[in-house]
């Protein structure tokens, strides 16, 4: 199903509306939806549904949330509420957030501006309108016009001033009184040559705020128009080919309490000197300088047309990171080739303040440990300026402004946006309590928003939260003084998990107990404000908390031995549940302990969904077993995740894993297990079919040191493979009867026998020789898993033979079935394949309309395919688009596609398109000439 929150309040099941008459049951889906995944509480569904009051509420929702379940909605139920559980993409707001905020990480203007206007696309009017009262869509809507107003600037920062001076137009029009669109317009009126028009543009705005508010425009318009009068050439703006560094973080949404700093900051740095204006935030963690700083280089951005640049002085750990370093990546930032950046850290300042000496460029340090390195980042040029935020003063020359709590009006204020209502007073023992410090703030919004203002007589122990130098280390400490032994000593292990979120089965071997006590002390933990609970199953660390947690970690080797043998336990039986019928770990055993029956079941329920929540956290173990010197524990869960990662295309975090694992067993061993990962690296990099070749070659000469026919078969099928992709089948076809001659050895490797099998009937296809390629086939049917992925793909060859083989019936079952084990696994990847052969078959039976949905279907699920996918995908749409009588566009799709394998070396999928254009061509020739 997908839900559409952005306008009218739709649900679609594929092309088809699904109507949901009564008005409650609308209204309760609806306010679900826009909390996706999290619980909301009945009594706010309740007061949703009828406003007015009414006797019975909690029970009528009861039988409309049964409803809505009839209908094919999942909710789930807990004592305090429901909450709809659905795939993020299901819903477009989730969906509209993911674009802009991959836009806002995107630094080429161009690109930025495409994805923030796919995002806004998606809105089809004012969100949930109809159903919900605007409260519940007022944030929603502010993120809209925030992502319209970052994509108009996004498109004056790629020089599209042209199309904006007439969109722009139409959106003051509209609007005329938001000085920020004003801004965007006048600047692209000047950007186009249109002067006058943005000088009148100007005066519109002054006559109506004079009119209506008797008000002048904001400084900041006014010193536009004063640039826009003496034509300061700096309004023209950088062209896109050399476009300045824009490094600044996502300015946050919420930042209250500050416009005395912002002032003042804004005035220090814009102002006239002889040298580099320099302005330090100091004050206690939590107090939120970071959040104010980056504002503050937000609003002065405009100011050094030359580029912001932005770099932490420390990471997460609190580990300074060396100056070395972050001069290197500030000279990189502004222009400097790798080849001229110097080597020693004196150098590179030297080279530093060169480069910034004549330009007009920000800086902004962020969480400086002290000033003896902050010296040599600081540009000195007159046009230049730095920020910097620091816990304490620092001993440079700067203007030291200290960061305070906020005022008791300005917390209250704070928490009610958190929690999402007003409290009133009842808050204000609360508010008294956490200082004003924000992240005392927000723990106890956390704690509020979880559950409900009924738990405010409870949390007075929060008034723990106090100011001071280390006043989030206080506030924490106080904090989980509250917490019972159990629940004080999984918080400290939790760091031993590696990852932000993890599910509540951690807890049993960080505590050695079973699933249910452990489970119970995240609840207390979720109380505390110490964890979060996020998408109702699995809860969530904060990485302030984590560093805190870390430093109380005493003794972690029994807990940490204990949490990797549960991870290697649910991974290893992920692994064979998962069905994808591969190799490479089958020789492993599945350990007998530790057992967790409810861990467990969910992963014999569904393998594929619990490796999609848990491959990160088995990665993160892999690592930790890496740096606990455990180099075999972390090379098998190396190979047990390989095969999610191949379902998936994980490409760079299966390589980022192997190989560091790789590495570490090439100097602790065991051998035979460095080159198991050698071998399943080997596919991951994508190398020119070339390259491949060189590498099995080094693959065949490790297997043949480890003296393991199982290695050399792999190696030999590697071999076979990049022959095969450089478009050599018979060379393919030597190296896999040298295989296969290994299998049939007394004592051979059989498991290998079915990889051997489909290896020779690829190269048979390739050289269509499709009479042994099916007797090859249909040896390898009768030794696949059944239901697996690479029954899957054994299916999806014999039906791409048999659509060859003008077999069409036999080529539609079989490919159907293949489709059937690829979704089985969730492996759009793969499924691409069958998908894309079924439009091609579709096309033969003249079913124009389903080959054409078929090809959206698989279009959808890439923005860029696999080179793997993309050979039947484009014969696909050359197939549809010579059926529809475009034989021009048809070739043109083909010819593309052969020349861009033949520059990345792809011979076997050149041959296999011109394959395909040569069948094209013949028809239309055989055609040509029967008139």
């Amino acid at each position: 199903m997908e839900f559409r929150l952005l306008g009218t309040f739709e649900i679609w099941d594929g092309d088809r509306e699904i109507r949901i008459g009564r008005r409650q049951e609308r209204v309760i889906l609806a306010a679900l939806l826009l909390r996706a995944n999290d619980v909301v509480g009945v009594d706010e569904l309740v007061d949703l549904v009828w406003p007015e009051g009414t006797v019975e509420g909690r029970g009528a929702v009861q039988v409309y949330v049964s409803r809505l379940r009839k209908a094919g909605v999942r909710i789930d139920g807990t004592r305090d509420g429901y909450a709809v559980v659905v795939e993020p993409e299901a819903v477009d707001a989730f969906r509209f957030r993911r674009l802009v905020a991959e836009g806002r990480r995107t630094v080429d203007p161009v690109e930025r501006s495409d994805r923030l206007r796919a995002a806004l696309d998606l809105w089809r009017g004012p969100a949930v309108a109809d159903v919900l009262p605007e409260r519940y869509s007022a944030s929603l809507a502010e993120e809209r016009r925030t992502a319209e107003q970052e994509r108009i600037d996004a498109d004056l920062a790629a020089g599209r001033h042209e199309a904006l001076a007439d969109e722009l137009a139409e959106l003051v029009a509209a609007d005329p009184l938001r000085e920020r669109l004003v801004i965007a317009w006048m600047t692209a009126l000047y950007r186009a040559d249109r002067k006058a028009a943005a000088l009148t543009a100007y005066d519109d705005l002054a006559q109506r705020l004079a009119d209506e508010f008797g008000l002048d425009p904001a400084p900041a318009v006014r010193r536009l128009r004063e640039a826009i009068v003496r034509d300061d050439q700096d309004l023209r703006g950088p062209s896109p080919a050399d476009d300045p560094p824009r490094e600044l973080p996502v300015d946050i949404s919420v930042l209250v309490g500050r416009d005395d700093v912002l002032a003042e900051a804004v005035e220090v740095l814009k102002a006239d000197r002889d040298r580099a204006s320099v302005y330090c935030l100091w004050g206690a963690a939590g107090v939120g300088k970071s959040a104010a700083g980056t504002r503050i280089g937000h609003l002065v951005a405009e100011a050094f047309p030359d580029g912001q640049l932005f770099a932490r002085m420390q990471d997460v750990r609190g580990t300074p990171v060396p100056a070395r370093t972050l001069l290197g990546r500030m000279l990189r930032s502004l222009g400097v080739v790798p080849a001229a950046i110097p080597d020693s850290v004196e150098e590179r300042a030297r080279r530093f303040q060169e480069e910034t000496a004549e330009r007009s460029v920000l800086v902004v340090l962020d969480d400086v440990p002290d000033g003896d390195e902050v010296e040599l980042l600081v540009p000195r040029g007159a046009r230049c300026a730095a920020i910097l935020t620091s816990r304490r003063p620092l001993a440079t020359e700067a203007v030291h402004r200290q960061v305070l709590p906020l005022d008791r009006d300005t917390s209250r204020g704070l928490l009610n946006r958190l929690v999402g209502q007003s409290l009133g007073d009842q808050v204000d023992a609360l508010v008294a309590g956490c200082a004003g410090l924000p992240l005392a703030l927000r723990i106890v919004g956390a704690r509020l928003a979880f559950s409900g203002a009924d738990a405010l007589p409870t949390m007075v122990g929060l008034d723990s939260m106090v100011a001071g130098d280390l006043a989030v280390r206080t506030s924490l400490d106080r904090t989980l003084a509250l917490a019972d032994p159990e629940a004080r000593l999984v918080f400290e292990r939790l760091p031993l998990v590696g990852v932000t979120e993890f599910p509540a089965w951690v807890a049993a071997p960080l505590l050695d107990c079973d699933e249910a006590t452990g489970a119970t002390t995240f609840g207390r933990l979720v109380e505390l404000g110490l964890v979060e609970l996020v998408g109702g199953q699995d809860y969530k660390m904060h990485d302030l908390v984590r560093e805190y947690a870390t430093e109380l970690l005493t003794d972690p080797d029994a807990p940490r031995r204990r949490y990797l043998a549960t991870v290697h336990r649910l991974a290893a039986l992920a692994d064979v549940e998962l069905k994808h019928g591969m190799t490479l770990a089958s020789h492993l055993e599945i350990p007998d302990e530790p057992v967790l029956p409810v861990a467990e079941g969910e992963v014999v329920e569904d393998a594929a969904v619990w490796f999609g929540r848990s491959w990160q956290l088995v990665t993160a173990a892999a690592y930790a077993a890496l740096d606990a010197g455990e180099t075999e524990l972390a090379g098998i869960l190396g190979l047990r995740l390989n095969g999610y990662h191949l379902i998936k295309e994980l490409v760079e975090p299966r390589i980022e894993l192997l190989e560091a694992i790789r590495d570490a067993l090439e100097v602790t061993g065991p051998f035979e297990l460095f080159v198991r990962t050698e071998i399943a690296l080997a596919p991951a990099y994508h190398r020119s079919p070339a390259e491949d070749l060189v590498a099995g070659e080094r693959l065949l000469d490790l297997a043949n040191r480890a003296e393991s026919p199982y290695l050399q078969v792999r190696a030999l099928i590697e071999l076979s493979n990049a022959a095969r992709l450089s478009g050599d089948p018979e060379l393919a076809l030597v190296h896999g009867n040298q295989a296969l001659a290994i299998v049939d050895r007394p004592g051979g490797p059989e498991s290998t026998r079915s990889i051997v099998l489909r290896t020779l009937a690829s190269a048979h296809t390739d050289q269509q020789d499709y009479v042994a390629a099916q007797v090859r086939f249909e040896q390898i049917l009768q030794l696949s898993v059944p239901g697996s992925l690479m029954e899957g793909v054994d299916l999806a060859i014999l039906g791409e033979i048999k659509l060859e083989l003008e077999e069409l019936d036999e080529a539609e079952a079989l490919l159907r079935r293949a489709a059937d084990n690829f979704r089985a696994v969730s492996s759009y990847y793969h499924l691409a394949w069958p998908t894309s052969l079924l439009a091609r078959l579709a096309v033969r039976r003249d079913r124009l309309e389903d080959a054409a949905e078929l090809i959206g279907d698989v279009n959808a699920w890439f923005e860029d395919p696999p080179r793997a996918v993309e050979v039947h995908l484009r014969a696909a749409e050359a197939d549809l688009a010579i059926a529809s009588g475009n034989y021009d566009a048809g070739r043109r799709i083909l010819l593309d596609a052969i020349a861009k394998s033949e520059a990345r070396g792809d011979g076997q999928i050149a041959a296999a398109l011109r394959q395909v254009l040569e069948s094209h061509s013949s028809r239309v020739s055989s055609s040509t000439t029967g008139c």
